[in-house]
């Protein structure tokens, strides 16, 4: 275990890191615009970070049709550290943290989130836009007690953004230390296709939330939706109390979490004064927000495959990324090696299928 920092020392370990500051207050800078100007200075100076993107620049992607759903396949050898990663309990403990002040690059800027987070940009990005909000102390990853943030980073980074949570035991590259990502929304098949007619199953409403299943999508998917943070947040908790009872009961029962907000203008009749008479017209109420949570119940980590050996093995392990629909592989065989079939297979056999859900 790493000691907690204290004040002090988080005070001066800050210094030198922070680029800029985003607490929500009026009048201050988008949090998105913040982000993406941090991005494009880093690149000038940071080299890690800039070969990280040169990587995706020339990455090979192809799309595949999957009965029903798609998926994009992209051959990312920037990634092998992440997709290798041990992430077993010893290995957590040989090795120094990596999302931890101490151990950041030094060449690593932030925005510094609400005074608690740090929004770093990813030195292995699968996406043109790809940042890390990790915890300024360090704590495990668990996404109990963090919902209300999550709900929270989805609207300061507005609409067009996808916030991502990896489970402590099912992507996670760091579990020791609490963390989401973030990207620019569109990129995951799963954000539109959980929404094609006639795929969400009502299973309950919380207040002004309500849950769905999603059908048809090879592997379990849960939808949380509604214009009240407090009613998505019960509502979660709710189906996170339910699958930890379903699964054991132990840890946090293991899951990958896509979040994305929206707002929409809304209209309402008024009735106007017009000389001696009154007439009804429409008129634009103010705009109202709608919080969606995607969530994957999972049962296992990785699949099979992952441990084989030579051209049987297909490096993949499966985080909110995979589940999204987009397949990263740092190897050119495994690129082509993926098909519609092993894709299906994966899915069935890392996902958690429940009636409960």
């Amino acid at each position: 275990m790493q000691k907690r920092l204290t004040e002090e020392d988080l005070r001066s370990l800050l210094d030198g890191k922070i680029y800029k500051k985003f607490d929500g207050e009026m009048g201050s800078s988008p949090l998105a615009d913040l982000c993406l100007t941090l991005l494009a200075e880093q690149k000038q100076t940071w080299p890690m970070l800039s070969r990280g993107y040169a990587s995706i620049d020339h990455a090979a992607q192809r799309r595949l049709a999957c009965d029903g759903f798609s998926a994009l396949v992209q051959h990312n050898p920037g990634r092998i550290k992440s997709t290798l990663a041990a992430v077993g309990e010893k290995d957590i403990n040989k090795r120094p943290c990596f999302l931890c002040l101490p151990q950041l690059p030094r060449e690593q800027r932030a925005v510094l989130y609400r005074n608690d987070y740090l929004i770093l940009c990813n030195p292995m990005p699968v996406f043109p836009a790809h940042f890390t909000i990790a915890a300024i102390d360090h704590r495990p990853q668990s996404i109990s007690g963090h919902i209300a943030i999550l709900i929270q980073l989805m609207a300061d980074f507005g609409c067009g953004w996808t916030i991502l949570y990896n489970g402590p035991k099912c992507g996670a590259s760091a579990p020791d230390h609490f963390h989401f990502q973030a990207i620019q929304s569109g990129q995951l098949p799963v954000e539109q296709e959980v929404l094609h007619e006639g795929r969400l199953t009502l299973v309950d409403q919380h207040g002004e939330a309500v849950r769905f299943r999603a059908n048809a999508m090879g592997r379990e998917t849960v939808v949380i939706e509604g214009s009240s943070p407090a009613a998505v947040g019960e509502s979660f908790m709710s189906f996170h109390d339910v699958l930890n009872e379903a699964t054991g009961g132990v840890d946090e029962p293991m899951m990958n979490m896509i979040g994305l907000y929206t707002e929409t203008m809304g209209q309402r009749p008024r009735a106007e004064k017009n000389c001696d008479s009154q007439r009804a017209v429409l008129c634009t109420v103010a705009v109202r927000p709608s919080w969606r949570l995607l969530i994957f119940p999972r049962r296992k980590h990785r699949p099979d495959a992952f441990f084989k050996k030579g051209n049987e093995r297909i490096a993949v392990s499966p985080a909110a990324v995979e589940m999204g629909g987009v397949f990263v592989t740092p190897f050119a065989g495994d690129f082509e090696r993926l098909d519609a079939a092993s894709i299906r297979s994966i899915y069935k056999e890392v996902s958690f299928y429940s009636t409960s859900s």
